[in-house]
């Protein structure tokens, strides 16, 4: 409303704004036990206030500054603790503090000043996260809520202090956007990996980093969006306006990624342009962090437009927990492992004897030249499962070449290769043709005494299991050579 007003000149923006915020005011707090909420409460009757400050009337100015310091920012007068948290709540509630101390800093000089400081001394330690390419290890859904408030900070710092406090410049942090950017498919869907979700939205932090970077390759997917009237109601929408790119010159976006961190990966496209790109993405880490799942050696794959390797992504939190879920337990014997999505069984990599990955265990990612990584999943296996286990993606831009090798396996254990999809799946020997709205992708195999078939995943497989409608697993199946060896070879190409 407060957008709305100021581009317009309407006085009924003007008083629905007036509205909205005299009612969040009137609240009888903004419940600090959770301080996402006070923190995310501040940060919009912030804005409001410094946008409509000149148009609001006395008895208005002194209500809403009252509020945002009683119910806000006083609470965190020097730090608080979540300022120290390592994850998203620390750049959300440092973000949302600091919007706050300098709406009103004008009236409350002694009390911005001793909230500036304490964030600024904490600020760093949310940023971690990014070090040390920019993976965002939540996955990029988690990069653009934690992100978004770094650089309302960045921007709000800028405007009225005539500094970032150097934000802009922590390691990784710049190219983050790049890893949010590459992890869009030519399908418009995410590499979802973690507790996030395929669809896109309107991210304000990649549109301000876009225009900081000069890359508008990194908004293809977004000027898409807004052509379909996708994402134009992001609560952060009126900021993406503002800060868009006005500079037609941009340098070239690389055609790949790579980086390391808690969640290593390698994402390819043949072209930033071409909506039929070849596109693959591939992860290795695993569990063993906030919000993660069991999807070490994970992949996702595009190929003319259709997103043709799946990752089901998270499953409403709410829909878990109320049928008694530990979700936030991570051990090994948690519930939370049980969950059809969160398993390695739902997920695009390898699992022996139907053991579950380790939960503490990771995967390491070395990339061999610029079109090859090789994957190290040996520590996400139990131990006593194998010796040894690769995992190894090369990309060329007409196909994907997979190469699995496992050593040290008991002979009678039975390995399982799974790639998940809701394309329709034809086998023929060694070979599977999968079909999408006339469109095909082939995969073939190379290997010996294996098994083809197709699993139909729809269905919960617990009561407390989401459905995946239309969703099966192409999956291969087969027991090691008497030496304990099992090598499989997959290339994913055009029919």
């Amino acid at each position: 409303w407060s957008f709305a007003f100021r581009v317009s000149g309407d006085r009924q923006f003007l008083e629905r704004a007036v509205q909205e915020m005299s009612a969040v005011a009137a609240f009888a707090d903004w419940h600090p036990d959770h301080y996402l909420d006070v923190a995310e409460m501040t940060t919009g009757m912030a804005i409001s206030y410094d946008w409509l400050f000149n148009d609001l009337s006395s008895s208005d100015r002194t209500v809403f500054r009252s509020a945002i310091i009683d119910k806000g920012i006083a609470q965190a007068r020097l730090g608080h603790r979540t300022f120290r948290m390592t994850n998203n709540w620390n750049q959300v509630c440092i973000g949302g503090m600091v919007l706050g101390a300098l709406a009103v800093e004008d009236d409350q000089p002694a009390l911005a000043s001793d909230l500036l400081k304490a964030a600024q001394k904490e600020v760093f330690t949310g940023l971690d996260a990014y070090r040390p390419d920019g993976v965002y290890p939540e996955g990029p859904a988690y990069w653009s809520y934690g992100t978004a408030y770094s650089i309302l900070l960045i921007a709000a710092l800028r405007g009225a202090k005539g500094t970032d406090w150097g934000v802009l410049a922590a390691p990784g942090f710049r190219r983050s956007a790049e890893f949010y950017a590459q992890s869009i498919g030519p399908s418009g869907k995410h590499f979802d990996f973690a507790d996030g979700g395929e669809g896109q939205e309107l991210p304000c932090a990649i549109v301000y980093l876009a225009r900081e970077l000069g890359q508008t390759a990194f908004l293809n997917s977004k000027r898409a969006m807004i052509r379909n009237k996708q994402g134009v109601a992001d609560r952060f929408a009126p900021l993406s306006i503002l800060w868009w790119p006005t500079d037609s010159k941009a340098g070239a976006a690389s055609p790949r990624f790579s980086g390391q961190g808690p969640q290593p990966l390698a994402i390819w496209r043949s072209s930033w342009s071409d909506p039929n790109a070849l596109w693959f993405g591939i992860k290795a880490g695993g569990a063993a962090h906030n919000h993660a799942h069991m999807d070490a050696g994970s992949f996702v794959l595009d190929m003319d437009g259709i997103r043709w390797a799946r990752d089901l992504g998270s499953q409403d939190y709410n829909s878990l927990e109320s049928r008694g879920i530990d979700l936030w337990n991570m051990k090994q014997g948690s519930s939370r492992w049980q969950v059809f999505r969160i398993s390695a069984d739902s997920h695009n990599t390898i699992t022996v004897d139907n053991q579950p990955h380790s939960a503490t265990g990771m995967a390491s990612l070395r990339m061999e030249g610029e079109n090859e990584a090789l994957i190290d999943m040996t520590p996400v296996f139990l131990p006593g499962t194998l010796r040894k286990a690769n995992r190894r993606a090369r990309f060329a831009n007409d196909f994907v070449q997979l190469d699995d090798e496992l050593q040290g396996l008991n002979p009678s254990s039975k390995v399982r290769w799974a790639m998940t999809t809701d394309a329709e799946i034809s086998i023929d020997g060694k070979q599977a043709l999968l079909s999408v709205k006339g469109k095909r992708l082939k995969i073939r195999f190379e290997g010996e005494g294996m098994k083809l078939e197709v699993l139909d995943i729809s269905a919960p497989r617990h009561d407390f299991d989401a459905a995946n409608p239309n969703m099966r697993q192409l999956l291969v199946t087969g027991q090691p050579g008497p030496e304990g060896t099992w090598k499989l070879g997959t290339r994913f190409s055009r029919s």
